[in-house]
């Protein structure tokens, strides 16, 4: 009987598992946001973070049912191998959506370049 409910319980977790992981959801992640003037004071005067990628984003609005687009900038300081990941929601808000350290490319650039926070 013991071994029935132990194969019973997990098959049920077995299953869940494999349920939860086909299932998508708008996270609760916390981020940190300001005004764009301030993130860019922060990454890029504080941290001495250059924008090296960017591209156009979209983000789940609060109702998980609408999108707003946004501009997405990965930004890194190649001497001290910081990075973050700031999205540009409007003219006056931007969240870091994640940082860290020990940024490395997957292939180095060919040359460096002359990279700006203005564009």
């Amino acid at each position: 009987m013991r071994q029935l409910l132990n194969a019973l319980v997990l098959s049920l977790v077995m299953s869940t598992s494999a349920y939860a992981s086909t299932m998508s959801y708008n996270s609760q992640k916390p981020v940190s946001c300001t005004t764009t003037e301030k993130m860019k004071d922060l990454v890029g005067g504080k941290y001495l973070e250059l924008p090296y990628m960017s591209g156009d984003g979209i983000a789940p609005a609060i109702d998980g049912q609408q999108f707003l687009k946004t501009q997405v900038i990965v930004a890194v300081n190649l001497d001290t191998k910081t990075f973050s990941v700031v999205e540009i929601i409007n003219d006056n808000l931007a969240c870091i959506i994640a940082s860290g350290n020990n940024f490395r490319f997957n292939k180095p650039p060919m040359e460096k370049t002359k990279i700006s926070w203005e564009n």
